[in-house]
C-alpha cells in the first residue's frame, strides 16, 4: 500500500505532518479529514521507490535509529511475531506504531522485501545505518532456528540495556563538564564586568600595584579587547581536536590516554566489559558461533585499544587455546570477567555468565556514577570559589593596602 507524505493544518488551526497509508490521494486526503487535519501538501513517499532496486543507494537512503528507538520497535515486532502474525503484517502493523518518517520508510522498505520472497534479515541487511551487523546476525539465527520471537525478545533486552548504559556513562561525563563551563562562564564575566569597575581606581594613581592585581587587570584588559580571538582559538582547537581524532592516529592515542587517566579510565573499561560480555553473551545464546561472534563484538567496545585485544584473543580462539586465557593476556580486562568465562567455558555455559557479568559491570557503572557525583560536586564548588576568590582577593589587595598606608 503506498505511502504519503503530508503536511497540513489541524481543527485548532496548528500546523502538523506525517506520514499515512492509503491506496490512492483521494483515499488519503479523505483519512486525514477523519482525523480532523486538512493537508495543504500530500505526496507519495519514496518508500515504494526505494524497494525496486534494491541496491547499493538504498543502502544510503535509510536514516540513523537511535538504539532506545529500535529497542521500543524490536520489542513490539517481537509481541506481533510472538502472536504468530505473519512477518509482512507484523512490520506492516510495527510501521504504524514508529514515529520517525526514515525508520518508517524503512520498515515498509523491509516489509515489502520480505513479501517478494527475502529473509527479514536479508531485507534488514540493506539498512546498515537502522539495523547495526549484530541486529542482523541475530535476526538471521533466529529465523534459521525458527526462534524469531525469542531472538527478538533477546534483542529488545540488549538494546535496552545498552541504551541504559549509554544514558549512564553520559550522566557521568555531562556533570563536570557543565561545571566546568558553568565556572569559566563566571570567570569571564567577572573579568569582563565586575573587575573593570573596581579597577578603575587605581588607574588614575602612579602606584605599583601587587603582582596578581596587576595579572588580574592584564587578563581583564585581555578579555574585553579580544574576546573574538579567545571564541575563535576555542573553536579551532575544537576543530582540530575532532580532526585529530577522527584519524587512525588520532583515536588510536586518545583512547589509549582515556584508559590510563584516573578515575575515567576505570568507567571507560566498565562500560566496554559491560558492552562487550552482554552482546557476546546475547549472540552465542543465540547461536551465532563464537568466532563470529567476537569479530562482531569488539566494534561494540568503543575503543580501539581494546578492539585490538579482542583480535588478538579471536586468533587464539581460532587456533584451539581457551577465550578466558586469550583475555587475561590483554592485562586490561577486570579479573572477574576472566573468571566468569573460564567457568563458563568448563561447564559450557559460557553465554550465560558473559551476560551474569555484563549486569554485574552495569551496577558497578551505576554505583560509579553515583559515587563520582556525588564527590565531583563539593570539588568543582571548591574549584569555583578558590578561582572567584583569588580574583577578587587580587583586586582588593591595593585597596588593603591604601587602607593600611592611610591609617598610619
Amino acid at each position: 500500500m503506498p505511502i504519503y507524505e503530508y503536511k497540513g493544518l489541524t481543527s485548532s488551526g496548528r500546523q502538523c505532518k506525517g506520514v499515512i497509508e492509503a491506496d490512492s490521494v483521494r483515499v488519503a486526503r479523505v483519512k486525514l479529514k477523519q482525523k480532523d487535519i486538512f493537508p495543504t501538501t500530500l505526496v507519495e513517499s519514496e518508500a515504494k521507490k526505494e524497494t525496486k532496486g534494491w541496491n547499493k543507494s538504498v543502502t544510503l537512503s535509510s536514516g540513523k535509529v537511535s538504539t532506545a528507538q529500535l529497542a521500543i520497535a524490536t520489542r513490539q515486532l517481537a509481541t506481533l511475531i510472538g502472536a504468530s502474525m505473519p512477518i509482512v503484517e507484523a512490520l506492516k502493523a510495527l510501521s504504524e506504531q514508529v514515529e520517525q518518517t526514515s525508520f518508517k520508510r524503512t520498515i515498509n522498505a523491509v516489509g515489502e522485501k520480505v513479501n517478494e520472497g527475502s529473509t527479514l534479515a536479508n531485507a534488514m541487511r540493506l539498512y546498515p545505518k537502522a539495523f547495526p551487523r549484530l541486529y542482523v546476525n541475530m535476526i538471521g539465527s533466529g529465523e534459521a532456528s525458527g526462534s524469531l520471537d525469542v531472538v527478538l525478545e533477546r534483542l529488545a533486552d540488549l538494546l535496552e540495556a545498552q541504551a541504559m548504559l549509554r544514558r549512564k556513562v553520559l550522566s557521568a561525563l555531562t556533570y563536570p563538564v557543565m561545571m566546568l563551563c558553568l565556572c569559566f562562564g563566571v570567570i569571564v564575566l567577572l573579568l569582563i564586568f565586575v573587575v573593570p569597575q573596581i579597577t578603575a581606581i587605581f588607574k588614575d594613581q602612579n602606584k605599583v600595584l601587587p603582582l596578581p592585581t596587576q595579572i588580574v587587570m592584564g587578563l581583564s584588559e585581555f578579555t574585553q579587547n579580544y574576546w573574538y580571538v579567545v571564541i575563535a582559538v576555542i573553536a579551532l582547537a575544537i576543530l582540530a581536536f575532532k580532526a585529530y581524532a577522527r584519524t587512525v592516529r588520532g583515536k588510536r592515542r586518545i583512547d589509549s590516554i582515556l584508559l590510563r587517566l584516573p578515575l575515567i579510565g576505570s568507567l571507560v573499561i566498565k562500560a566496554a566489559t559491560s558492552r562487550f560480555s552482554r552482546n557476546l553473551g546475547t549472540m552465542l545464546n543465540s547461536g551465532i558461533e563464537i568466532l563470529q561472534a567476537l569479530g562482531i563484538a569488539k566494534n561494540i567496545v568503543g575503543n580501539v585499544i581494546l578492539e585490538e585485544f579482542i583480535d588478538q584473543a579471536q586468533e587464539g580462539v581460532k587456533e584451539g587455546r581457551s577465550l578466558a586465557a586469550e583475555l587475561k593476556k590483554a592485562n586490561v580486562w577486570p579479573t572477574l570477567l576472566i573468571h566468569m568465562v573460564a567457568i563458563g567455558e568448563q561447564t559450557g555455559s559460557v553465554d550465560t555468565m558473559l551476560i551474569r557479568a555484563a549486569k554485574n559491570y552495569e551496577s558497578e557503572i551505576d554505583a560509579f556514577v553515583s559515587g563520582l557525583t556525588s564527590i565531583l560536586e563539593p570539588v568543582l564548588i571548591i574549584f569555583l570559589a578558590v578561582i572567584v576568590g583569588a580574583i577578587i582577593a587580587s583586586v582588593m589587595l591595593p585597596m588593603l593596602e591604601m587602607s593600611s598606608f592611610s591609617g598610619m
